[in-house]
């Protein structure tokens, strides 16, 4: 039986229940939370985390794939003590965001690649814990020449670990295309890509051309925050790409990123987890707009698996 790593160590595919496709345990731009860390209440943090991920796994999520990296303040232990807490399988990754460490600028494909190998072979920091995905970034900038060395370098740790890449695409530009491309120049094999935040585009033929190359599709970002799709939106367009046959590439997600809370911040207004959206929203929508109920459990469960777990 295939496995998966998460903060946990290692879980049978067959034991990951719903997946959430692209998620975050928690974010800190610029790693504020790690270098200025007595600005923040951690009690109140970990507390307001447990809560919501414990009421995600009491609504029927299984798994997390957290693709938080290091510019964006990921910290494994912390996510290994909410999964502890709550019995959440989380997934994490290696890799660099849009907002690319001036270490890496000069580092050429190799040396980048041999960063994340290590944290997928031997782990991350000295936590033991090994990264199950690979996170990469373009935002509106496109690919800048010093992203598209972290591409390289990502594509050439995929090739070599079969670890699966998640990207984050600014889709009303079609930065997605051009990530495909580096790719597959490099060589990586295009069934372990997801390219990410699509449903960010409400063109399906754009995503098609993606999909006909051989990526997965996250149909992420839920509900929609305007001037971006609302939720309805990205419903139409996933449900367009599920009537031409692609529920088998799909996964669905919110890239939800809880912050830490500063020390002089009242608590969060309680509200349920932006986590279940998708589940007490926008797919109960498609079930009555026709789509199955077989292919509901092909995008939450079966896609992601095979994702996460294909080259095991």
């Amino acid at each position: 039986m295939p496995t998966v790593e998460t903060v946990l160590g290692p879980v049978e595919a067959s034991k990951l229940g719903a997946i959430l496709s692209h998620e975050h345990v928690l974010i800190s731009m610029g790693n504020d939370a790690r270098n200025y860390p007595w600005r923040y209440d951690w009690d109140r943090t970990r507390k307001n985390a447990v809560h919501e991920i414990s009421e995600a796994k009491a609504g029927g999520i299984g798994t997390l794939i957290d693709l938080t990296t290091p510019d964006l303040g990921r910290n494994v232990r912390y996510v290994r003590d909410i999964a502890a807490a709550t019995g959440m399988h989380i997934v994490v990754a290696t890799g660099i965001w849009r907002d690319v460490p001036r270490s890496f600028w000069e580092r050429d494909p190799a040396e980048t690649a041999s960063i994340f190998i290590h944290e997928i072979q031997e782990g991350i920091e000295d936590s033991g814990i090994k990264a199950g995905a690979i996170k990469v970034a373009n935002d509106a900038e496109g690919v800048t020449p010093e992203a598209e060395n972290v591409l390289r370098g990502a594509a050439r740790a995929c090739k070599e670990t079969g670890t699966p890449i998640s990207t984050h695409q600014w889709a009303p530009k079609e930065v997605g295309r051009r990530q495909v491309e580096i790719f597959r120049e490099e060589g990586a094999p295009m069934d372990r890509v997801c390219i990410g935040h699509s449903a960010d585009s409400t063109d399906p033929d754009y995503l098609e051309e993606l999909l006909n190359a051989g990526v997965y599709l996250s149909m992420d970002r839920y509900p929609g925050v305007p001037p971006r799709p609302e939720w309805d939106a990205r419903n139409r367009t996933l449900k367009e790409l599920i009537d031409r046959g692609w529920a088998h590439r799909l996964m669905v997600g919110h890239d939800y990123a809880p912050m830490p809370i500063l020390k002089d911040q009242p608590d969060p207004e309680p509200k349920p987890t932006r986590y279940l959206f998708l589940h007490t929203t926008a797919l109960p929508a498609l079930r009555e707009q026709g789509v199955s109920e077989d292919t509901i459990h092909t995008i939450t469960h079966e896609t992601p698996a095979h994702f996460l777990t294909a080259h095991r």
